[in-house]
């Protein structure tokens, strides 16, 4: 019996990854385009507890191993892909009901348009459902908001 246990621990730990290089490589991304971190998750489509903790630590921590299949999502944006987003468009109607809802639970709209880097002016076209596109840009900042707002980070950050 003693035998299979070293195994087994050889084995779990083959499924983890050095973290550092995709932490580095995700501020690099950040500092290079200038978006907050949560973007760089809503774009990777992995949890923002995951890139919070990858970026931030755990209980004061910083955290050695990830999952390859977050550090293989997380390659996959880069900043020339965050940067893209800037000029792509893509249909409004979605990112506006989501700023909708979050102006109604009482999101402060200045601070919703700087998040958004939008000016008022589109965050009332958006909101209203006069505008029929926006930037890719936009509609991820929006979703990461929401998603912000659904956690104890977010709620605390978004909060401030």
């Amino acid at each position: 019996m003693r035998a299979i246990a070293p195994a087994e621990s050889a084995t779990s730990r083959a499924t983890w990854v050095d973290a550092a290089p995709f932490r580095a490589h995700v501020r690099h991304a950040i500092e290079t385009t200038a978006v907050p971190w949560p973007v760089v998750a809503v774009a990777a489509d992995v949890s923002l507890t995951a890139v919070h903790a990858l970026l931030s630590g755990r209980a004061g921590r910083t955290q050695t191993k990830i999952a390859p299949q977050l550090a293989a999502r997380l390659l996959q944006v880069d900043a020339r892909e965050l940067n893209a987003m800037r000029s792509l468009r893509v249909p409004a109607w979605l990112t506006g009901r989501r700023l909708r809802d979050q102006l109604a639970a009482g999101a402060d709209p200045v601070r919703m348009a700087r998040w958004c880097q939008i000016g008022l002016d589109e965050l009332t076209l958006l909101v209203e459902g006069e505008a029929t596109s926006c930037r890719r840009l936009t509609e991820i900042l929006a979703l990461a908001a929401e998603r912000l707002g659904q956690t104890e980070v977010g709620r605390s950050r978004l909060a401030a």
